[in-house]
C-alpha cells in the first residue's frame, strides 16, 4: 500500500483482533497486511533481536492508543467498504469472499427494486403523473 492511500489513517493498537495487546493487529490494518505475517516478524524479531523488538512492543503497547470503536460500527442501511486482496499476504478478504458480499447485497435490494418497479409500471403511476402535468 503506498503512503498516499494511508493519508487520514492513524496508527492504533486493535485488542480485538489482537492476542496479547493489538500492536501486530493494529500494525497490520496500518500497513493493509494481514496480522500473521506481522505476528511472525515479531516472533522472528523476539528471537534474534530479542530485547530491542520486547522493548519496542511494550513501548507501543503504551503509546499506542486503542482503535475507537467508532471505526468498527457501520451505520444503518449502508454498505460496509470492504477491501479486497490483490496478493495473499495482503489484508481483506479474498475475490470469491468479495462477490459473495455483493450477491448477498443484491438479493437484498432485489425486493424492493420490484416494488419500485411494479409501482412505475402501473396504470394509476401514469395516471398521477398526468394530473399532475395539468
Amino acid at each position: 500500500m503506498s503512503p498516499s492511500n494511508r493519508e487520514g489513517r492513524n496508527l492504533y493498537r486493535d485488542p480485538q483482533q489482537g492476542k496479547i495487546a493489538g500492536v501486530c493487529a493494529g500494525l497490520a490494518d496500518y500497513f493493509g497486511v494481514e496480522p500473521w505475517i506481522v505476528r511472525l516478524l515479531a516472533i522472528t524479531g523476539l528471537i534474534f533481536a530479542g530485547f530491542i523488538t520486547f522493548t519496542a512492543y511494550i513501548a507501543a503497547w503504551f503509546l499506542l492508543d486503542k482503535r475507537p470503536v467508532t471505526l468498527y460500527e457501520k451505520e444503518e442501511g449502508e454498505f460496509a467498504e470492504v477491501r479486497m486482496k490483490a496478493r495473499s499476504w495482503q489484508a481483506g478478504v479474498t475475490p470469491h469472499q468479495a462477490l459473495d458480499r455483493i450477491a448477498q447485497e443484491l438479493d437484498t435490494l432485489e425486493p424492493r427494486l420490484q416494488r419500485i418497479e411494479k409501482l412505475v409500471t402501473s396504470k394509476e403511476f401514469t395516471l398521477q403523473r398526468e394530473f399532475s402535468k395539468l
